[in-house]
């Protein structure tokens, strides 16, 4: 199925137009105390998420993620990598595939993946 834009889509799991905080810090061997940067979900599936947020993070970058879902009273904590970035007015679209959930939280985006799949009647 193609994209909005016309290119093959490459999603293995639908999206959910979902808004949601996140906090991530850059996961860099060896380096400690990182800052804590923050973000708002774009959209939201079960292998990953797009995120605006005013700092610019370079493709390839692995992040540690803390997601603040609507229901859920810990955040979800993940692992991922940034898979593609575009400016966004005076901020930044990041496209972050995950790499490690918890599997507490693997269950919950999992939930959230069967939920898209059926609003969007697949």
């Amino acid at each position: 199925m193609p994209s909005p834009a016309g290119r093959p889509e490459r999603r293995r799991m639908p999206r959910l137009t979902e808004r949601c905080r996140v906090t991530f810090r850059v996961l860099r061997e060896g380096a400690t105390g990182a800052r804590t940067e923050a973000g708002e979900t774009v959209n939201l599936s079960g292998s990953g998420l797009c995120l605006l947020t005013r700092e610019a993070v370079a493709r390839g970058t692995r992040l540690a993620l803390e997601l603040r879902l609507e229901g859920r009273p810990q955040p979800v904590v993940a692992m991922g990598t940034v898979v593609w970035t575009a400016p966004e007015r005076d901020a930044h679209k990041i496209g972050i595939e995950f790499a490690w959930l918890r599997p507490e939280d693997q269950a919950a985006i999992a939930v959230i993946a069967d939920y898209v799949r059926g609003r969007l009647g697949e």
